[in-house]
């Protein structure tokens, strides 16, 4: 449970915002919930039985009260359902209820004792209770009656009718599209809230896909398969992750019912569903459920349909192009989508006293994009948020000793080689990235060791500026990895890749632009530079923290950690952490901050620490907010309390979630929408923030930095869990924004503030390759992008 106390509380509003920021009308996927009998009230009773029953004895628990409800009735619990080990009701009856009921033989007595009412008043926007759960109990009961299922737990909803609506038979391909619906409080209002889901599946069922392998070798198969998701073809069409693939056991195989009697998966499938399986010598798929690990449920691979996408159906244009069709819906499409299915649901939950109310109007604001500073020059982006490198760049360089690496069979890969030497040398001097002759690496073969061992001998004791590899697409895998260890964390080298399909573009002096800014970025000369928002001292320090799982692999996960060591946001300091398998907190940022700061101090002459330090936290859900002040925040606070008993910088941790459902829609015009009336909608222009009505008591907000240009964008969550800072809530916002353009590896803004974004690419370069550290030569440069 959160604590609410400590979460703090929404700053005021300066007068800088109307001089920042113009207003805009929105509409939003959430729709305002009231009891259409305003005395509805939640009743929680207690039940107690005489003999007891064990509390895991839930079917006979069921069953007793199944038995019992005629006579409870009679005694005025009218209407009721069971939940758990308490009975919930709209009846409130103060007297205790008595009944009796017979099961196998034994006559047990059933005590009912009223415990609690709760109300709408008593909705909390931290707390779940029964009013909360009955809502969300009605919402799903009404999407039933109309027919649709729960697919996973996460409140997606399909209609099994319409499965064969949206196929792609080009591509053996379906799209099952439905709806998510989630309850929700803001500023003490409650909110229904609605969006399209989809869900793409595979003309092929898993046996299918284990035939098309082509392999006979089990571990290959189970490479392939394992991890990928599969539905089932049958009852309520579930969905399983597949965790194991046991090759000892086939349909023919025994298990044992709840009653304890034994039957063979094939007799079962017959019994239970009247479907007969065809091949009986194939494997079983095994699930274990996440939430009780020793419960384990197979499968079998013939009656599981595969979903998703492959990686080669990933890598084909048309195919994606297809798909998008019905998954990447325009802001118009999403919200008929949405509004339909609003409609539907209305009438459904009226049976149930609940009022579903159409008022989407939502107020936010649009703020200024920061200028662009490259060069001798200064840009201001429109309201997509993108600009060019046409011009020098804020910070240009001179690569005059690097190495250039490859596997030469002959005259034909050393043209290929010099053509994007040319390219880069060529595009790079228009821009003021002036890149010398490399020297050559030439291999006679692809075996990494014998690069590796190479580039040893080559480098000796003088190790140049940056090692460029190019490698054949088929080789990336293999090789991309240990070349990264090999310079990141053994040498201390910068390095850039070169896949062979540069060669292939259609505009190589494009790219060959790209590679000639990324390899100056990691040297640590920044492509351009955006000014700081006013009010914002100049010795602040602005940190960015993500976390990487390859849990398919079964790797351990790894947090990056990035600060910015000046105002400018133009130096780093970098430092990956590895961590459990899955472990979402770390116990390691208090020593990070430490270091950041220490780093901080040494890169501004020892002059001074920073006095104000801002947290960006992405990689943690709403669940894990206390658990996240218990732990990194509480270090982070004991950290900086600890540099010095005088040092006392302003602090303030927000807490990203980029894995939300809200969405918000721009009206042509700029007005609200009206009833009735056909009204074309957009997505939000760059620099959008929400901060009322659909927001919590406390302080948080939405942005949408990026401007989409296909399907619906998605806002990022911002959620402040530590404030000690004297900001105006409208810095926070300019802020963020701003950091939004310092990603120097994408012109235009990003969907979180560069720090966070170089934390990601960190843990993920990390955690996805050699999971180590990195050398101490790199910690200071924007190497992982």
């Amino acid at each position: 449970m959160q604590k609410i106390s400590d979460l703090p509380k929404r700053p005021a509003r300066s007068q800088r915002l109307e001089q920042i920021s113009r207003r805009i009308n929105l509409i939003s996927n959430h729709f305002p919930i009231k009891f259409i009998q305003q005395n509805q009230a939640i009743n929680i009773y207690a039940i107690d039985f005489d003999p007891p029953i064990a509390d895991d004895a839930r079917k006979l628990r069921e069953e007793i009260i199944r038995q019992a409800t005629k006579n409870l009735q009679i005694q005025g619990l009218t209407e009721f359902t069971l939940r758990g080990k308490n009975i919930w009701s709209s009846f409130n009856i103060k007297d205790r209820l008595i009944a009796k009921a017979t099961f196998q033989e034994q006559e047990y007595i059933v005590i009912v004792e009223h415990k609690k009412e709760y109300t709408l008043q008593d909705l909390s926007e931290t707390v779940t209770n029964p009013v909360t759960q009955s809502i969300n109990v009605a919402v799903k009961k009404s999407l039933k009656e109309m027919g649709m299922i729960e697919i996973g737990r996460q409140s997606k909803f399909y209609d099994p009718r319409n499965i064969e609506c949206n196929r792609i038979n080009e591509h053996g391909l379906k799209v099952w599209r439905g709806v998510k619906t989630s309850f929700q409080i803001y500023q003490g209002m409650p909110f229904l809230q609605i969006d399209f889901a989809s869900r793409v599946l595979r003309d092929q069922t898993a046996l299918q896909f284990m035939f098309s392998l082509n392999t006979r070798n089990i571990q290959d198969i189970k490479n392939d398969m394992i991890g990928l998701s599969v539905l089932a073809a049958y009852g309520n069409c579930r969905i399983y992750r597949i965790d194991e693939i046991d090759f000892s056991l086939s349909p023919l195989n025994s298990f044992q019912l709840q009653d304890g009697k034994s039957i063979t998966y094939q007799e079962y499938y017959k019994q239970r569903y009247n479907i007969q399986i065809r091949d009986l010598q194939q494997p079983l798929l095994m699930y274990r459920d996440k939430r009780n690990i020793d419960k384990i449920a197979y499968l079998v691979p013939e009656l599981m349909i595969m979903t998703g996408l492959t990686d080669r159906q990933r890598s084909d244009y048309k195919c994606m192009q297809s798909v998008a069709k019905y998954t990447k819906l325009t802001p118009q499409q999403r919200d008929d989508e949405i509004y339909g299915f609003y409609q539907n649901l209305k009438k459904h939950l009226i049976k149930q006293n609940i009022q579903l109310s159409d008022d989407q109007n939502v107020s936010g604001f649009q703020i200024q994009a920061p200028r662009i500073y490259m060069g001798n020059k200064e840009y201001q982006t429109d309201q997509s948020g993108f600009f060019m490198v046409k011009d020098p760049v804020f910070q240009g360089s001179h690569i005059q000793d690097w190495f250039m690496v490859y596997q030469s069979r002959g005259k034909n890969d050393d043209d290929d080689v010099d053509f994007i030497v040319q390219e880069l040398q060529k595009q790079g001097e228009r821009i003021g990235i002036r890149i010398e002759k490399p020297y050559y690496v030439m291999l006679k073969d692809n075996n990494v060791q014998n690069w590796l061992q190479r580039l040893t001998a080559e480098i000796g004791d003088k190790p140049p500026q940056i090692i460029v590899t190019f490698v054949n697409e088929r080789d990336k895998d293999r090789i991309y990895g240990h070349i990264k260890k090999y310079c990141f964390q053994d040498q201390g080298i910068s390095h850039q890749n070169i896949l062979s399909k540069f060669l292939k573009t259609k505009n190589p002096s494009s790219v060959a632009s790209k590679i000639a800014q990324q390899m100056s970025i990691k040297l640590g000369n920044p492509l351009w530079t955006i000014p700081k928002p006013n009010g914002i001292s100049d010795k602040t320090m602005i940190v960015g923290i993500d976390i990487y799982h390859k849990l398919l692999s079964n790797k351990r996960s790894c947090m990056g950690f990035v600060a910015y060591l000046e105002s400018e946001c133009l130096n780093t300091f970098a430092k990956p952490i590895i961590m459990r398998e899955g472990q979402e907190l770390c116990h390691e940022v208090g020593r990070a901050i430490v270091e950041a700061i220490s780093a901080y101090f040494e890169r501004n002459g020892k002059k001074y620490l920073p006095d104000t330090i801002i947290v960006f936290r992405d990689g943690v859900g709403n669940a894990q907010i206390e658990a996240l002040k218990q732990t990194e925040i509480q270090q982070m606070k004991n950290a900086i309390k600890s540099i010095n008993k005088n040092y006392n910088p302003q602090f303030a941790v927000i807490m990203i979630n980029k894995k939300i459902n809200d969405r918000f829609f721009m009206v042509n015009g700029g007005g609200q929408q009206q009833q009735q009336q056909k009204i074309q909608l957009t997505n939000p222009p760059s620099g959008t923030v929400i901060a009322d009505k659909i927001t919590s008591s406390y302080f948080d907000y939405f942005i949408t930095a990026q401007y989409v240009t296909q399907g619906t964008c998605t806002p990022t969550h911002y959620r402040v869990l530590e404030n000690t800072t004297n900001w105006s809530e409208e810095l926070f916002w300019q802020l963020t924004y701003y950091q939004c353009f310092n990603y120097q590896n994408w012109t235009g803004a990003v969907r979180v503030p560069s720090c966070v974004q170089y934390a990601h690419k960190l843990a993920y370069l990390i955690g996805d390759t050699y999971q180590g550290s990195i050398h101490k030569r790199l910690a200071h440069l924007q190497c992982c992008l």
